[in-house]
């Protein structure tokens, strides 16, 4: 069995009881959709790429073996998810999404350390303008000097 052919199980497995859940809340009418009308038409989506991966698996034939590890890769992504969560106040939300950036880019994806800091500076300061600034989130500033009225 190969490995897209155990994901369209898993994938129609965990469909099967979240759309009956759904069906639960009520799926109301097309003018008046209810509470599990958007939940059953995502699981029906992600019941229907379940059997075509069952019908069309990947032309490869990969069987379902076991890969490199990675769970040095995982224990680094938890831990820093930890430490963003423990230090957003303290740091402020511009110097600790930087950091978060920059470890999961440098050292989960392995990317070079110039896209990484450009990458994690870059996405830092565009979500920072747009929560910030422009839909007025009051997010941490921290140890980070700001211009007046951000």
């Amino acid at each position: 069995m190969t490995v897209d052919r155990i994901l369209g199980v898993g994938a129609i497995l965990t469909a099967i009881p979240v759309a009956a859940a759904a069906w639960g809340f009520g799926v109301g009418s097309p003018k008046s959709p209810g509470a599990g009308f958007w939940p059953l038409l995502i699981v029906a989506t992600m019941g229907g790429l379940g059997v075509w991966l069952i019908v069309h698996p990947s032309r490869d034939g990969v069987a379902a073996a076991a890969p490199e590890s990675r769970w040095g890769r995982l224990w680094i992504a938890l831990g820093t998810m930890v430490f963003y969560v423990a230090a957003l106040d303290r740091l402020g939300f511009p110097l600790a999404t930087v950091l978060l950036l920059l470890v999961q880019l440098r050292w989960v994806e392995g990317r070079p350390w110039r896209s990484s800091v450009g990458i994690a500076v870059l996405a830092t300061l565009l979500s920072f303008v747009l929560f910030r600034v422009l839909l007025k989130v009051p997010l941490p500033a921290g140890v980070i000097p700001l211009p007046r009225g951000w």
